[in-house]
C-alpha cells in the first residue's frame, strides 16, 4: 500500500487544518504547528510493506511532536535519514541535529519532537524491534546516537530505500518479504549489529544492495567511454576484485553486464519514436559504443537483426 499527500494540493487557507487533523493526528500521529507565521510545507510518500513502513518526506517551517497522548502503545524503532537540510530532534532528553546524510534512531514508545526550520528532505524506516533484536540485542544503546554518512551500510541503505520508494508497487508478496529482509539487514548494520549478526546481514542484504548500487552506477554511465571496472569500483568505494566477485556470483562478469546493458539501451533508442530522426551511429555512440562495426555485429548477435531492421519493424 502506498500513501501520498502534499500540502501544495490543498487550498492555502485550509492547509493547516487538513494537515493537523486529517493527516497529523489520524495518519501519522503527530501534533504539528508552523514555527512562524509564514508558509509551511509538508509532503510525503509512505510505502507500507510487510513488517516495515518506509517514508520519503519533505517538511519546512514545522514543529512535529509525538506527545504522550499520541503514543500508540507500540515499541518499534524509527530510523531517520536526512537527505538534505538539518532537522533538530529531541528525544530521551537529548537533542541532535541530523546533518545531510546522517541517520538517527528513535523509539515509538517515547515522546519525541522534530523541528524543521527550513526545507528538510529525509527518509524514515519504521522497524519492528523484534525483527532487529537477533542482530542488535540492545538497540536502546543506539537511540539518539547520530550515525555518520560515510558508513557503507548507511549509504547503501539510503540508496536501496530511495529506489524502493520510487516504486508504486512490487510484483509479489514474496518479493516484498525479500526486500524487507534486506532492509532489516542494512538497518541492523547501521545501528550496530553483533559480530554474528553482521556476518549474516553482510552476506545477504548488504551484498544485494551493493550489487544493486553497482548496476545503477553502470546504467547511469552507459554512454561514458570511460566506463571501466576501475572507475565504477572507485565510485562505489570497492576494490576492483570485490566488484568482480559481485558479478561472478551471478555467473557473469563486469564486461558482460556492461555490454548487455548497452545493447538493451540501444534497442530502446532504436524502437523509440522520439529518436527517429537520429542516425544509427549517433544511437551507437549514445549507448557507449565507439566502434560502429562492432555495434552492428553485437546487435545482430543479440537480437537476430541489424539496427536498421530493428528500427524498421513495426511496434505494437
Amino acid at each position: 500500500m502506498t500513501f501520498r499527500f502534499s500540502t501544495a494540493d490543498w487550498p492555502a487557507r485550509d492547509r493547516l487544518a487538513i494537515w493537523r487533523e486529517s493527516i497529523g493526528r489520524t495518519v501519522i500521529q503527530l501534533d504539528t504547528e508552523p514555527l512562524s507565521g509564514g508558509a509551511f510545507h509538508a509532503e510525503a510518500t509512505v510505502l507500507a510493506l510487510p513488517g516495515l513502513w518506509l517514508g520519503s518526506w519533505a517538511l519546512a517551517n514545522l514543529r512535529a511532536a509525538v506527545t504522550r497522548e499520541l503514543l500508540d502503545g507500540s515499541d518499534d524503532l524509527v530510523l531517520g535519514i536526512a537527505l538534505s537540510g538539518a532537522p533538530i530532534i529531541t528525544h530521551r532528553k537529548r537533542e541532535a541535529t541530523g546533518d545531510t546524510g546522517d541517520a538517527i534512531l528513535m523509539s515509538t514508545a517515547e515522546p519525541r519532537v522534530s523541528v524543521y526550520p527550513s526545507l528538510v528532505r529525509f527518509l524514515s524506516l519504521r522497524l519492528p524491534r523484534k525483527a532487529l533484536t537477533p542482530f542488535v540485542p540492545n538497540p536502546e544503546d543506539a537511540l539518539m546516537r547520530p550515525v555518520p554518512r560515510d558508513i557503507e551500510a548507511l549509504r547503501l541503505l539510503t540508496f536501496y530505500a530511495d529506489e524502493l520508494n520510487r516504486m508504486d508497487r512490487m510484483a509479489t508478496g514474496e518479493l516484498q518479504h525479500v526486500v524487507v529482509t534486506h532492509l532489516y539487514d542494512l538497518a541492523a548494520l547501521v545501528i550496530g549489529a553483533t559480530r554474528d549478526g553482521a556476518a549474516v546481514a553482510e552476506s545477504r542484504g548488504l551484498r544485494t544492495a551493493r550489487r544493486a548500487a553497482v548496476k545503477a552506477d553502470i546504467n547511469s554511465h552507459l554512454g561514458d567511454p570511460a566506463l571501466t571496472l576501475t572507475a565504477v569500483a572507485a565510485r562505489q568505494h570497492l576494490s576492483p576484485r570485490s566488484l568482480q566477485r559481485l558479478f561472478a556470483e551471478q555467473d557473469t562478469s563486469f564486461s558482460e553486464y556492461v555490454l548487455g546493458a548497452r545493447l538493451a539501451h540501444a534497442y530502446r533508442l532504436l524502437t523509440d519514436p522520439r529518436w527517429r530522426d537520429r542516425n544509427i551511429s549517433s544511437i551507437a555512440f549514445e549507448a557507449g559504443f565507439g566502434d560502429l562495426s562492432y555495434f552492428n555485429r553485437a546487435i545482430r548477435r543479440r537480437y537476430g537483426a541489424t539496427p536498421s531492421e530493428i528500427r524498421a519493424t513495426p511496434r505494437r
